[in-house]
């Protein structure tokens, strides 16, 4: 498949998991309204300002607490290998036709990086000093042209999205099944069909957080491997970045810093390495993602 094909597929991909998104929070709303016999504009009268405030303050705060998160500082010009960092992230932002991002470093000896930013004149490009200091410049080249594209490409504003629809779903069906226990399941008219269908939707109350977490981790897999069919189009090399990864899968931490709030933003998720190949990773498997870059 050409580059220009796997670029598209997974747009068109992401797209459609996003309209799945919507659509099971909005289900999970109705299900609610079900389960408490509520009138389903009732439901959503309440449910969805919930949804909507959630959303909001998770998009305001998320940049300054990613920063937070990861413990990073803004790149030094004075110092030789940071400026060097500063140097690339202002080449791939011309080669993708962006406003230069803020820099910033992370102190740790791990290989990895990340990006973060609402909207492409906010962003910020984060690398850590043992990528700096590890990578020859064709790997750093791939690794920047990498998180360019996740700025390109709006990834940061999709994942933010969605993970406040995820975790406006967990809250709103722990709300509901508090609510329901402390009730005593007393809510609602349990009589013939009607029963069934309240039944049917508590289920789906208790399912909803799963699915939407699933969901949330196909977006995001789907997005590390056009970030990296996008990166490699920018550096018109794909082997930088494929030699980066390779590097970086032999040298994944034991102990890797920073919080867990933030691993699935990083170029590769430096926790969970026994389940990196599972359903539940963040990331496509690194082998995979060298394979694809390879035959480009």
């Amino acid at each position: 498949m050409l580059l220009e094909d796997h670029i598209r597929k997974n747009k068109i991909d992401t797209v459609l998991i996003c309209m799945f998104m919507v659509a099971l929070l909005f289900s999970v709303i109705f299900a609610i309204g079900f389960a408490f016999g509520l009138p389903p504009i009732f439901a959503m009268a309440i449910g969805l300002p919930i949804a909507l405030a959630y959303i909001a303050i998770t998009y305001s705060f998320s940049v300054s607490s990613v920063i937070a998160a990861a413990g990073a500082r803004p790149a030094n010009p004075q110092n030789r290998e940071e400026k060097l960092l500063i140097y690339k992230v202002e080449e791939m932002s011309l080669a993708a036709g962006l406003p230069a991002p803020k820099v910033y470093v992370q102190d740790s000896r791990d290989i990895n990086a990340f990006a973060t930013g609402r909207k492409p004149d906010e962003a910020i490009i984060c690398a850590t000093t043992g990528a700096i200091q590890q990578l020859n410049n064709e790997e750093l080249e791939g690794v920047i042209g990498h998180e360019m594209s996740h700025i390109k490409n709006r990834d940061i504003l999709v994942a933010t999205v969605t993970v406040a629809v995820v975790g406006t779903i967990a809250l709103l069906a722990e709300i509901a099944l508090r609510s329901l226990f402390w009730s005593g399941g007393s809510r609602g008219d349990k009589k013939g069909g009607g029963g069934i269908i309240i039944i049917v939707a508590i289920i789906f109350i208790v399912l909803a957080p799963i699915f939407s977490r699933l969901t949330y981790l196909a977006i995001s897999r789907r997005r590390e491997y056009l970030a990296d069919a996008d990166g490699a189009y920018l550096t018109r090399n794909p082997e930088g970045l494929a030699s980066a990864l390779e590097k970086i899968k032999n040298d994944l931490p034991d102990d890797p810093k920073g919080s867990k709030t933030v691993a699935p933003l990083y170029i590769a998720n430096p926790y969970k390495r026994a389940l990196r190949n599972s359903i539940w990773s963040t990331h496509p498997p690194l082998d995979e993602r060298i394979r694809r870059l390879r035959s480009m």
